[in-house]
């Protein structure tokens, strides 16, 4: 596993999360610290029916979450690419 970019912060829902990316066996994962009580979650992006992408929880079991930061990652990734 390798460290893509430096760790960074985003606001969800009033709390500081911090997100760190990683390539794991050529894939492309995101580590989101809660800094509180809630567990740590691993998501990345998938690819479903007729090529279209999203996000899920790395297991599977987390999947509104992981389309909620998912999306916030996004909008990070895109905003820092301008």
């Amino acid at each position: 596993m390798r460290e893509l970019e430096p760790p960074f912060n985003l606001h969800l829902e009033g709390n500081m999360i911090r997100i760190a990316e990683h390539e794991v066996q050529g894939k492309r994962v995101f580590h989101v610290d809660f800094k509180n009580e809630k567990k740590p979650l691993v998501i990345t992006v998938g690819i479903g029916l007729k090529d279209l992408k999203f996000w899920t929880s790395v297991p599977q079991g987390r999947q509104a979450e992981a389309e909620q930061i998912g999306k916030l990652i996004a909008e990070y990734i895109r905003g820092k690419n301008k």
